[in-house]
């Protein structure tokens, strides 16, 4: 179930609503305290849960045409090793472990057609040794479609052009997965809010049900 969530960035708001300048960013902290970082200021905020396996925190912000659906999100998400979840779909998913997710997601999102940015590579979120890549592949859309469409195949097909950010942060008992799932037009916008959020994430406990860790 996707639900709004009424946190940190909605009390920053009221903070600030005495005709100050609010900052570009606020801290945030996951309902279960597992992982805070800072995320764009005035952006609204959904968490879709299926218990301690599975969980998806988007970012929303404002309306940009070169989107698809006009609507610019950042993503957190957190999955329990060999931890069944449902898709919007109705499919059901799971992965052993960072690794999986990536060839998975490469594979079975991407297709055979994508193209890399960067290729997978190690860098250091909250001190732990993630996956960095970015890929491009095209998604074939309606032809009803306007926000985000960038390129229409031989004008036989509407496609909106993918360009999307990955950091796989490997845990013990799972992982966390910060997405920037932007458009080759529209990822210079927020690349700088992705970059800014991977940077200041940190894990607090070993995912939503896990210990607290050790500073």
């Amino acid at each position: 179930m996707m639900r709004k969530l009424l946190s940190g960035l909605a009390l920053g708001a009221l903070v600030f609503a005495a005709a100050c300048k609010p900052p570009k960013y606020i801290k945030y902290m996951s309902e279960s305290g597992d992982f805070a970082t800072e995320v764009p200021w005035g952006w609204s905020v959904y968490l879709d849960r299926q218990g301690d396996d599975y969980y998806n925190y988007t970012f929303v912000g404002p309306f940009e045409p070169e989107f698809h659906r006009g609507v610019p999100t950042l993503q957190v998400r957190w999955y329990g090793k060999d931890r069944i979840h449902s898709l919007p779909d109705g499919a059901l998913e799971a992965y052993a472990s960072p690794e999986d997710y990536v060839a998975k997601t490469l594979r079975d999102i991407y297709g055979s057609e994508r193209a890399m940015v960067q290729e997978p590579h190690r860098i250091s979120v909250a001190g732990w040794a993630a996956t960095h890549f970015v890929v491009v592949s095209a998604m074939p859309v309606p032809s009803t479609m306007s926000f985000g469409v960038s390129e229409d195949r031989a004008g036989k097909q509407s496609v909106v052009l993918r360009q999307h950010a990955y950091a796989v942060v490997p845990m013990d008992t799972g992982f966390y997965v910060l997405i920037y799932p932007a458009t080759r037009a529209g990822y210079p916008k927020y690349e700088e809010q992705f970059n800014y959020l991977v940077n200041k994430f940190q894990t607090l406990k070993d995912g939503p049900a896990g210990p607290a860790l050790k500073p």
